[in-house]
């Protein structure tokens, strides 16, 4: 009877053993991996929550940079406000070498920020002076494009940003992979002028 109590109590052992095998197997099979998935989407809600945060931010310049437009006048007086160029494809180069230049001071490599394309435009809208457009799209981390927008206002010779254009890109991550910074799509025109008057061609009035 001793001999088979015993076996009795070694095989409830033996029970008690695989059964916490079996739980600790099921944790690592299914609920570890719940937990680490769990961290990875707080992670991704921080950083959305930062993004959100910094556009905010970004929309908050645009009627700043919108009105500096209509200023223009008022600030055309010393010849620095002016590019270089004496003509307009001498500007449209200028403009679009400045473009290239600030982007490129203001971010590390083009997967920060990237300039898809800058086309010249032939402005049918002459103000006093003649007027230098490139309809720029541009693709950039938030805090990349943040930083070029305020170069693009402390520049000499003034620049100007009109029609600007903001959408977010949404990059979808993989399971169990970390979250990847967003994008903005951005377009906008950049504006700047040439030291030349603009001769304003006067309408035949018929009596």
């Amino acid at each position: 009877m001793t001999a088979l109590a015993n076996n009795t109590e070694m095989h409830r052992w033996y029970a008690l053993g695989i059964l916490g095998f079996v739980l600790v197997l099921i944790y690592f099979i299914f609920f570890q991996g719940f937990v680490a998935e769990h961290g990875l989407l707080n992670e991704e809600i921080d950083s959305l929550e930062q993004d959100r945060q910094e556009y905010t931010q970004l929309v908050k310049i645009i009627p700043e940079l919108q009105n500096r437009i209509n200023t223009v006048k008022a600030n055309v007086g010393d010849n620095t406000s002016f590019l270089l160029a004496d003509s307009y494809n001498l500007g449209t180069a200028e403009l679009t070498r400045i473009l290239k230049s600030i982007v490129s001071e203001n971010t590390t490599s083009s997967s920060e920020c990237q300039t898809v394309s800058n086309t010249p435009y032939k402005d049918k809208n002459p103000d006093q002076f003649e007027k230098i457009v490139l309809k720029v799209r541009m693709r950039c981390q938030y805090d990349k494009m943040l930083n070029v927008l305020l170069a693009f206002q402390e520049h000499i010779p003034y620049l100007f940003v009109d029609n600007l254009n903001l959408e977010q890109r949404l990059i979808h991550t993989r399971r169990n992979q970390k979250p990847t910074h967003p994008k903005l799509e951005v377009r906008f025109d950049l504006i700047a002028y040439l030291n030349k008057p603009v001769k304003v061609k006067k309408k035949n009035v018929k009596k």
